[in-house]
């Protein structure tokens, strides 16, 4: 069988669309795959099997860099959507010419920015783009698309991004959250279509994601990993000003630009450590340094979250008053739920945790769900089983 992935990002970036990507192209060795994907994605020097071809389009990048220059800088920014249009158009082109058996397409932001762009000034070019961005028909092969959390979250969230406008143009849909296939689900119900809908999680190599011995500080080590701009960022840095003296706080935080890494570094103080890009394979050791994960996220399993709990870590999940919280994707007797308005409240919450029979029982629960449920191996024979049903050939 050959597969073309159709994605924006490459290992060995940060993310965890290149961590996802990374496990299922390498422990599918009998599955022919080409991944097309912007140049600069990531990639450089990343040890693919023989059985894995990177073709990199850069007709976007020489879009941007012959037009940006000559916009004055107000109009800047658009020149980078005008180049992710052209990259658009040569994916899909380049991606119907192969001798494919189906294409696995990874996200798509670009179509919920212009989704949204439509809706706040409808107009024939806004309305155009979209009805463009959504022709998958033009691909001339079965389509997977997989959301990587875009469907997900409350039923509210997944209409304010336009997501239904993408969803009644796809037939087989894999979401990596409960709350994306919920979505989804009842979405094609209400309209009559009939979409193919799956839930797969992020998969975790478990193999390398270990449990570790619990640090023998005597104060508690409360670690935190995301994305700079992640949603809820913000609440983690405002904790490092309020810092009780029994807590430590580690920080990795991905960042990509010089001023992001600034402002990054400069949360360093006593008590308080950052890391800044450190790369996947660094995070075992990561996580194994902490006695506990703190994330404030409101819906699903984040990858970051998923390999603590790997590595044996017990996840504690922070929800301000205001949170709009979905059902649960982690049972919450193995990732508890502490609801709290600010980083006093928080932290009386957190220091019941100082306590290692405690943190060793949630840790091996956690290490258990996440053999049993968030395995690569397991994920893999997932996908294999979506790809069968909509080729029609078994692997």
């Amino acid at each position: 069988m050959h597969v073309v992935h159709l994605v924006d990002v490459l290992p060995p970036g940060i993310g965890g669309i290149e961590s996802a990507l990374a496990t299922l192209l390498n422990l599918m060795p009998d599955v022919r795959f080409t991944v097309v994907t912007p140049r600069h994605s990531g990639g450089q020097g990343y040890p693919w099997g023989s059985h894995v071809n990177v073709y990199e389009l850069d007709a976007g990048d020489l879009v941007q860099r012959l037009v940006s220059p000559v916009l004055p800088a107000r109009l800047r920014p658009a020149s980078s959507l005008m180049a992710q249009l052209v990259h658009e158009v040569s994916r899909r082109r380049l991606a119907a010419s192969m001798d494919a058996d189906l294409v696995h397409m990874h996200s798509f932001p670009l179509f919920r920015f212009f989704a949204n762009l439509r809706d706040k000034y409808p107009n024939v070019v806004t309305s155009y783009l979209v009805e463009r961005l959504r022709a998958f028909n033009r691909l001339k092969r079965p389509l997977t698309f997989t959301d990587h959390s875009l469907f997900g979250g409350s039923r509210r969230q997944f209409e304010s991004i336009q997501s239904g406008l993408l969803v009644e143009r796809l037939e087989n849909i894999v979401c990596v959250e409960r709350s994306g296939k919920v979505n989804v689900d009842a979405y094609a119900r209400e309209r009559g279509l009939g979409i193919r809908s799956w839930w797969i999680p992020n998969p975790i190599d478990t193999e390398r994601f270990r449990p570790g011995p619990l640090p023998s500080s005597s104060r508690l080590i409360i670690g935190y990993a995301g994305r700079w701009e992640k949603r809820g960022t913000e609440e983690i840095i405002g904790l490092t000003r309020a810092l009780p003296d029994w807590a430590e706080l580690r920080i990795a935080l991905a960042v990509r630009s010089d001023e992001d890494l600034r402002s990054a570094l400069s949360l360093e103080r006593p008590g308080v450590k950052v890391f800044v890009n450190l790369p996947n394979s660094s995070m075992p050791e990561f996580y194994n340094s902490l006695h506990l994960l703190l994330d404030p996220w409101s819906f699903g399993a984040p990858r970051t979250a998923l390999e603590a709990m790997s590595c044996g870590r017990v996840v504690v999940r922070w929800f301000s008053d205001e949170t709009d919280v979905n059902p649960p994707e982690i049972p919450p007797e193995v990732s508890p739920t502490v609801r709290a308005r600010g980083a006093q409240e928080l932290f009386a919450h957190l220091s019941s945790f100082q306590d290692d029979l405690l943190l060793r029982g949630l840790g091996d629960a956690s290490r258990a769900l996440a053999e049993a449920t968030y395995s690569s191996h397991r994920i893999v024979d997932a996908y294999r089983a979506v790809y069968g049903v909509v080729t029609g050939t078994p692997l």
